[in-house]
């Protein structure tokens, strides 16, 4: 049975089923805050606030900085960061390009 309140989103902001469907759970959660569906933790650097994707992002991508160095970090998988951005590579070498530029694209 298919949840109600996912065919209400979707009329209600036009989103296509199959759109929805090809993106990754990074540009789902990006277009969901966007519209208000989904609530994200606030973030502050001293006195200021961040932007939690932004904050998410540059986290990851020190993850995937040490993970391509070698070592490992305690509850982080490459798997994960691959699944959640939708990178392509075997390695943290291969994907911390794509993830870089994920991440300038969001700076924009």
């Amino acid at each position: 049975m298919f949840p109600f309140f996912i065919l209400n989103l979707l009329l209600l902001y036009k989103i296509t089923f199959l759109h929805l469907c090809m993106q990754t759970p990074f540009e789902k959660a990006l277009i969901l805050a966007r519209s208000g569906q989904l609530q994200t933790p606030s973030v502050s650097y001293g006195s200021k606030q961040v932007d939690y994707f932004f904050y998410q992002l540059a986290n990851h991508i020190f993850a995937l900085k040490i993970l391509s160095s070698g070592m490992t970090m305690r509850g982080i998988k490459l798997k994960d960061i691959k699944d959640y951005y939708g990178l392509k590579g075997k390695s943290a070498k291969d994907c911390l390009p794509q993830l870089e530029t994920i991440f300038e694209e969001y700076k924009k």
